[in-house]
């Protein structure tokens, strides 16, 4: 796979935008203006004349004089992370968008069309410089921690070999590591553990003794450079949403019409959800939790909010009054589809993409299946 880095992005296109900026100290204005104006971002030529980001803005005048304050257009970097992307997929279906001007996308299966990867991988810099100017490092390996971690040495290609991820890995410092936060890190350095060579040797229950056992093998593959992820689709995008609701006044379970409130987060986001999970607190401040089985996450929509409402009730055995709920959803690789649907599933994928417009042509009186009148 590939990893690329497009550093200083927003400086990036800044120069792009306006001749002479190109080889100067730069730095955009805080956009949240503060009593005192301070410093947001801050490219390489002014850290080098030590100007840091949040340092207050006329300190930083008086110290590099020759630094230019940009206003800041944060809009314009989402468009342009988000044109990365759409950059990246005609290249590749398979690819994920990280911080501000990272990409990792999966290059195998593309020989065919583009030769080998390191091929590839020229071709795509080559384009993305000559389209829009921007100037990335690439990572190329098996591993996404090898691979990223590669980009970042901000040669113009570097290539990890099959077999070598450990020994590219073995010097760098375990703060590189990104999935490990930073109690962990300050953890492992008091037991003179300071990169990632120091901790390869370490079986799995010592990891599991380290850090939370869910994550030590995530973590020791990632460290061994055995880490072979499978990336999602560009075309959707993964990520999470988090969506609240306060019971005013406080209702019974039953009088709570959980069904459609999901139904509406479901269908306003044209992704598939990967994990759901739903909390939900009593008035007196007891907490109840619900994640759904894999098995109904590949359902419709329609099955899924009436499953979830379904283990609502069931778990609101208390009988006391409701105050909130909260519905988490992971989104991710898209619903998995069976070769041979049953004939009610298939008239549901049917259904839903219709009963979903009604409801946002029709807000105010929305088109509501059968069976949640019913409820």
């Amino acid at each position: 796979m590939l990893a690329m880095w497009v550093p200083e992005l927003p400086f990036q296109l800044a120069c792009g935008r306006e001749g002479g900026l190109e080889g100067r100290p730069l730095a955009f204005l805080n956009p949240e203006q503060p009593r005192t104006p301070t410093l947001w971002f801050v490219n390489r030529l002014a850290k080098a004349e030590g100007v840091r980001a949040g340092e207050p803005m006329d300190q930083a005048l008086r110290r590099l004089p020759g630094l230019r304050v940009l206003d800041p257009a944060p809009q314009t970097w989402w468009e342009a992370h988000a044109y990365l992307g759409d950059f990246l997929v005609r290249w590749t279906p398979q690819g994920q968008l990280g911080r501000m001007g990272e990409a990792m996308v999966e290059l195998h299966g593309t020989e065919g069309l583009y030769g080998p990867p390191r091929d590839a991988a020229w071709r795509i810099r080559r384009e993305l410089q000559g389209a829009h100017g921007w100037l990335s490092h690439g990572g190329l390996s098996e591993s996404a921690t090898a691979a990223h971690l590669a980009a970042h040495l901000e040669h113009e290609l570097e290539q990890v070999t099959d077999g070598g991820e450990s020994g590219f890995l073995a010097p760098q410092p375990l703060k590189n590591l990104p999935d490990l936060a930073p109690r962990l890190r300050a953890r492992f350095r008091r037991l003179g553990l300071l990169s990632f060579g120091d901790a390869q040797p370490l079986p799995l229950p010592t990891w599991s003794e380290l850090v939370p056992a869910a994550l030590a093998p995530k973590l020791r593959s990632q460290v061994r450079g055995e880490d072979r992820v499978k990336l999602p689709l560009l075309t959707e995008r993964p990520g999470s949403s988090r969506h609240s609701w306060r019971q005013e006044p406080p209702r019974l379970p039953e009088e709570i019409e959980l069904a459609a409130w999901t139904l509406n987060r479901l269908w306003a986001d044209p992704r598939s959800p990967r994990t759901l999970s739903l909390r939900w607190w009593d008035v007196d401040g007891e907490t109840h939790f619900w994640r759904a089985p894999e098995t109904a996450l590949t359902e419709p929509p329609l099955n899924l909010a009436r499953a979830l409402e379904a283990a609502f009730r069931a778990g609101s055995t208390r009988r006391i009054l409701v105050r909130q709920v909260e519905l988490r959803i992971a989104w991710g690789l898209g619903r998995p589809r069976s070769l041979f649907p049953e004939p009610r599933t298939a008239k549901l994928d049917h259904l839903e993409p219709a009963l979903a417009r009604l409801r946002k042509r029709y807000p105010e009186n929305p088109v509501l299946p059968g069976w949640m009148v019913a409820v």
